[in-house]
């Protein structure tokens, strides 16, 4: 056992530990004390601070910038997708088409070579269209309507300017698809002796027909749940749950169009018969003729890969329009909403 002379040792020792503790704590709380604290930091000026809620932000982006980010984002989408779109015009060729893998490539060329200029004319004429529309109308409500109306004026503006690429460069992919010419140069020129530029658009009401009603359904039904999503969640959506937005949407407006889609199809890739004749006269007869000869159910024809086209078209679409409209304004700093376009 200790003795009594160790643990009174030990005791004062521990007594003379906590006062030299208790003493620089002390100290040292005073020369805290004594220190000026440092200035709370500044508010930034000019307001609220810049956000990607809504799509006001895309007001920030010049006319250039819309360009580039809508022709990127198209050229990714629709390559990326390439396959299930011949797929898609196979299938809903008349008689029907089987695919193999070596059969997904074909027409890639002239799908690339459009995708660009379609999704610069595009997102330009939208984007303008819709801040055009929105300055006009920004005294009216419109019975609370106005932000799904201007959507779908500006988006189906957006689409009749890019059916000015989108036709003729439909006119020359699909044929190549369904194993009507073997390449892009075939097409072109045959199609130049059958009635020279002229011909490049035929089908072109029936594109216009489809494209401008399924592109405005796609934005509109992407701004509804992206509207929603931020009512609830009070913030932009990430990359991910835009592309989750952009196809929900897409693979809606996909169902609801897919009979144009079918008389589209046949109308371009349609040739003239033993005594001269076109199978088709038009739109009406052709929905007519396809029903009657094949059942109603002919016209949803190709409805599985054009859910599979368009759902993920849009999503990628969307999301990298977005996403690169995003990193050009972060990279001008945090306050790129207060800087001159």
């Amino acid at each position: 056992m200790f003795s009594r002379r160790t643990i009174a040792a030990w005791a004062v020792a521990a007594l003379l530990l906590v006062a030299v503790v208790a003493a620089e704590g002390s100290e040292g709380s005073q020369a805290s004390e004594d220190k000026p604290k440092p200035p709370p930091p500044k508010k930034p000026s000019g307001g609220a601070p810049c956000s990607f809620k809504g799509s006001a932000w895309k007001n920030s982006l010049s006319q250039t910038e819309k360009m580039w980010a809508g022709s990127l984002a198209r050229l990714c989408a629709q390559t990326l997708l390439h396959p299930l779109d011949t797929i898609r015009t196979r299938r809903q060729a008349a008689g029907g088409l089987t695919t193999t893998p070596r059969d997904m490539i074909k027409g890639l060329v002239p799908q690339m070579l459009g995708a660009m200029p379609a999704g610069a004319l595009q997102f330009i004429a939208y984007e303008q269209t819709k801040t055009e529309l929105n300055a006009l109308c920004k005294n009216q409500t419109l019975g609370g309507l106005r932000p799904h109306l201007t959507e779908i004026c500006a988006a189906a503006v957006g689409a009749a300017a890019a059916s000015l690429v989108r036709v003729p460069q439909e006119r020359v992919k699909q044929p190549i698809q369904a194993d009507l010419y073997p390449d892009m140069g075939s097409v072109i020129s045959a199609n130049m002796k059958a009635g020279g530029l002229a011909s490049f658009y035929t089908g072109f009401t029936a594109t216009i027909l489809r494209d401008i009603p399924w592109n405005t359904l796609s934005f509109f039904f992407f701004n509804i749940f992206k509207t929603a999503y931020e009512g609830m969640l009070n913030m932009a959506p990430n990359q991910r749950d835009t592309m989750a937005i952009g196809a929900v949407g897409g693979a809606l407006a996909a169902v609801i169009m897919t009979p144009v889609d079918v008389v589209k199809t046949r109308l371009m890739l349609q040739k003239a018969g033993p005594d001269g004749k076109l199978p088709y006269l038009g739109i009406v007869h052709a929905l007519f003729k396809i029903s009657s000869d094949e059942g109603p159910g002919a016209l949803m024809k190709g409805l599985t890969p054009r859910m599979m086209y368009l759902g993920p078209l849009a999503a990628i679409t969307m999301s990298i329009y977005e996403k690169i409209g995003k990193k050009i304004l972060t990279d001008k700093g945090p306050n790129w909403c207060k800087k001159k376009k």
